[in-house]
């Protein structure tokens, strides 16, 4: 059944029928809630990750695959270095699992067991140390390794950050090593493609990356050159305590350009290095969860055959749902996507704001009057209404009427407002990420206000620019009015997410590294810098008001708690997730959801507190069959 409509109607185009598209369903194993998992019986899969000397191990990501299956649940280690599986579902054929152990610096040890739900399995393994452990590492780490032993090493490195690393990790490009030829090579190539390494429709040269090619090109033969020394690389810490009792499950997604398929390589196996996000792999973009548990994907990729792909967790069914195009053929893309309190879920799709109604999967488009358009994310206000971006503002909607209301910036930019929020009051915000500045609009009055992006210390990195540098930054508009150029210190603000139940709005500043709490009633900015050097890229406030970001630097989500002002880092078990988005499921945990762009796969994240983890250490020392050590 074909979806979609005319984008010729001046308000909206209404799709009156039912539509599920049978496209693309991909069968996958079975249950993944918590809850659910633990009254399964005693905790099947158990075991020590211990180094090359015997010692044991903490912070070591433990992954589980069924045989033939398309779904991965991953632990960690804890202090003792012993991990702890929840319940896991026999595979309809036998209960073969293949378990997998990883940590940076040591070589990936693996086993093959049978799981059976009236025994428990001890798998230990013993990790030896690599000769070669570039490709596992996460990008803040290449970005600390880089030469910075003088202020031109520092400069150079800067810009790297700034022109390399906006779209994709450091170790894409670092996991190689090439002379200065073959670097100019690389830099050219990369100056002319989109995010995903394919020229695209209407793509234009990186004017930043052109300026310093050749800088670029020398420095970084210095430090990734056939012939130049090692670099010396400052491991994060494994994660401890709170940071490693997290439970993470890995649905894998059919991929755009070949929908009976999955991503060949998908992060999981650290040694494979960074996922590229090519053929089909990079179209998965923003997640929210429907009040029965679906989780709803956007596929931001124009292709065939989806708009929108449901998750099942508990079933592990994904289902896709096309809309088509105006050209009759193709499926309408997506990219942000949101739950409203009735249980709506609203998202962006080619320029329209579509409606879904998760219970009866039927979908309406509302379009605004030409030349307006809706992109980015969205968020319903306390009063109802849905705020989506516009290239130069925002835009409210109101479901009743369908009436459109927008709302301009207040200082002018070249269109790329990306994050859009709505708080309690019934006020919208948004990121001007080229200008470092969060728009906001009074939703009763109609006046729009702006706050400046500029914590302490962002002149710092400014420092490092030479006079010739501020003068090609300034004319090219960065921090003025141009996309894709942004000197050292700005703080490019990304998405942004209101608390539906308090008094601030959270902004992830992508280059600053830092989360900025607005006080929605005076305006005031308050900026909590991240532990480490990671780029947040969006936030979401859950019920308890925690700020959840998504570090798509990192391969990591970060929880921040404004009452102690304090961090925690929960690391994913696979590498080059390049994540774009962040949703909580309030009605479990609540459970974090994040969208692997790069490869094709959603995680949820669900968080055991150290009684349920003791009482899983209880339920392992009962008499277990061994699968023998690695």
């Amino acid at each position: 059944m074909r979806g979609g409509g005319d984008m010729l109607e001046p308000r909206r185009i209404v799709l009156r029928t039912r539509l599920i598209i049978g496209v693309c369903v991909l069968q996958l194993a079975g249950p993944t809630a918590l809850a659910a998992a633990q009254a399964v019986g005693p905790t099947p899969l158990a075991g020590t990750i211990t180094a090359p000397t015997g010692e044991p191990m903490p912070g070591v990501a433990v992954s589980a695959r069924a045989e033939n299956k398309s779904l991965t649940t991953s632990v960690f280690t804890d202090e003792a270095g012993r991990y702890y599986f929840p319940p896991l579902a026999p595979p309809l054929e036998g209960g073969r699992y293949r378990v997998w152990a990883q940590a940076v610096g040591y070589e990936m040890a693996s086993a093959d067991v049978v799981l059976d739900p009236a025994r428990r399995v001890a798998q230990d393994f013993s990790l030896a140390a690599a000769v070669d452990f570039t490709h596992q590492l996460s990008g803040v780490e290449w970005l600390d390794a880089l030469p910075a032993d003088t202020i031109e090493d520092r400069r150079l490195k800067e810009v790297f950050r700034v022109a390399c690393t906006e779209c994709h990790q450091a170790g894409l490009a670092l996991q190689n090593r090439f002379d200065e030829r073959g670097w100019r090579a690389m830099i050219d190539l990369m100056a002319r493609v989109s995010y995903h390494g394919w020229s695209g429709r209407g793509a234009r040269p990186s004017i930043t990356m052109e300026y310093y090619r050749d800088e670029l090109a020398a420095y970084l033969t210095k430090a990734r050159g056939p012939e130049s020394p090692p670099l010396t690389f400052n491991l994060q810490p494994r994660p401890t305590g709170e940071a490693a009792r997290h439970v993470v499950t890995e649905y894998d997604i059919p991929i755009a350009e070949l929908p009976t398929e999955l991503t060949a390589i998908n992060g999981s196996e650290w040694s494979e290095g960074i996922p590229s996000g090519m053929r089909g792999g990079g179209g998965m973009h923003d997640a929210a969860v429907d009040d029965d548990g679906n989780v709803w994907i956007t596929d931001s990729v124009r292709n065939d055959f989806r708009t929108l792909a449901k998750v099942d967790p508990a079933t592990g069914q994904v289902t896709g749902f096309k809309l088509t195009a105006p050209d009759g053929k193709s499926a309408r893309n997506s990219h942000g996507i949101t739950k409203a309190r009735t249980g709506i879920l609203w998202f962006d799709t080619a320029g329209s704001l579509g409606r879904l109604d998760p219970t009866t999967e039927t979908f309406e488009l509302y379009t605004p009057p030409r030349p307006l358009r809706v992109g980015g994310s969205l968020q319903e206000d306390g009063q109802g209404n849905i705020w989506v971006g516009n290239p130069h503002g925002a835009l409210k909607f109101d479901p009743d009427t369908h009436d459109f209301t927008y709302f301009q910036n207040k200082t002018i930019g070249d269109g790329q407002t990306y994050g859009t929020a709505a708080d309690r009051l019934g006020n919208g915000w948004w990121a001007q990420f080229n200008q470092d500045i969060v728009g906001h609009a009074n939703g009763t009055t109609g006046e729009v206000d702006e706050v400046v992006m500029r914590p302490p210390g962002a002149l710092d990195r400014e420092q490092l620019l030479t006079p010739a540098d501020r003068d090609f930054f300034h004319r090219i508009g960065a921090m003025r009015f141009s996309g894709s150029v942004y000197n050292p210190g700005a703080q490019a603000p990304r998405r942004l997410a209101a608390d539906p139940d308090g008094d601030a709005v959270w902004v992830a500043n992508w280059w600053g590294s830092n989360l900025a709490k607005v006080d929605i009633n005076t305006l005031e900015v308050t900026y909590y810098h991240l532990p480490i050097a990671a780029h947040p890229y969006a936030t979401v406030v859950d019920r308890n008001h925690m700020v959840w970001a998504n570090l798509s630097s990192d391969d990591a989500v970060a929880k921040f708690d404004p009452r102690t002002e304090e961090y925690t880092i929960y690391k994913l078990p696979s590498i080059g997730t390049e994540l774009r988005h962040i949703a909580v499921d309030n009605a479990g945990g609540p459970d974090v959801w994040v969208v692997y762009r790069e490869a094709s796969r959603a995680a949820r994240i669900q968080f055991r507190t150290e009684a349920e983890l003791q009482a899983a250490r209880t339920a392992s020392a009962v008499p277990a069959a061994a699968g023998g050590a690695q």
